[in-house]
């Protein structure tokens, strides 16, 4: 981490050499300066945002995310009902309503979000890890309500297993993930699946924090310049 301060990126501070050196033996003030250095809380509470933010295309990532928090905490509520909640009870089957129609709305502003964002190639300006963990959440996304509709034990989920297992089979994973298993899918989907789901889209959320909400390409100018907390401080003196 050697070099002069000019070599050093704009908008970060500079690390002391106890920060900049990693040790097995004594990590946290590595792990402390990597932090500070690359979330500060004017990254992760902003009071600015840039002008272009305020299109909707903008906001399907925060509408997916909030379908997500609602797919979340209702699928809580049906966990902690049991197995059969949502066929016995009529909380359960308005709780199993609001999972489903989230799950919904979670896919549909999650895809609108995946193509504004690739056809505005929303890698550019050092967002390539951004745009990875983007491309995971769809997958984990998909996975997740795949488990979802075979543990739905009805004649839905019975049809789809049925008609997944010759493909699993086919591939080698039937032994593995054997989807005529309706309490792996339980398992899978409650502990698995889910706990990926969020951290992937937690880290996602980090970087697009870190990096900043990519600009409309030719827009880069439009971006809210990142200070450090001492150019902040001076700023608003």
């Amino acid at each position: 981490m050697s070099g002069s301060a000019a070599s050093w990126p704009p908008g970060q501070e500079r690390p002391s050499d106890q920060e900049a050196r990693f040790s097995w033996s004594h990590p946290s003030p590595w792990l402390r300066g990597a932090l500070v250095r690359n979330y500060p809380l004017r990254k992760l509470l902003p009071d600015r945002e840039p002008a272009y933010v305020s299109s909707l295309l903008y906001a399907m990532g925060v509408l997916a995310l909030a379908g997500l928090v609602v797919a979340v905490l209702s699928g809580a509520l049906i966990a902690l009902g049991g197995v059969s909640f949502w066929h016995t009870n009529s909380f359960g089957a308005f709780m199993n309503s609001v999972h489903f129609w989230s799950v919904q709305l979670f896919f549909l502003f999650m895809a609108v979000h995946f193509i504004f964002n690739f056809f505005i190639m929303a890698w550019r300006g050092g967002r390539g890890w951004t745009w990875i963990t983007g491309v995971l959440c769809f997958i984990l996304g998909i996975l997740t309500s795949f488990t979802g509709f075979l543990m739905m034990t009805n004649w839905d989920s019975q049809w789809i297993a049925q008609q997944a297992k010759d493909a699993f089979n086919a591939l080698g994973l039937g032994a593995i993930w054997n989807v005529m298993d309706a309490g792996q899918q339980f398992t899978l989907h409650v502990v698995l699946t889910v706990t990926l789901l969020v951290l992937v889209v937690t880290l996602h959320l980090g970087l697009v924090r870190r990096r900043g909400v990519v600009p409309p390409p030719g827009e880069e100018a439009l971006e809210v310049p990142d200070l450090t907390d001492g150019q902040v401080r001076a700023a608003g003196q």
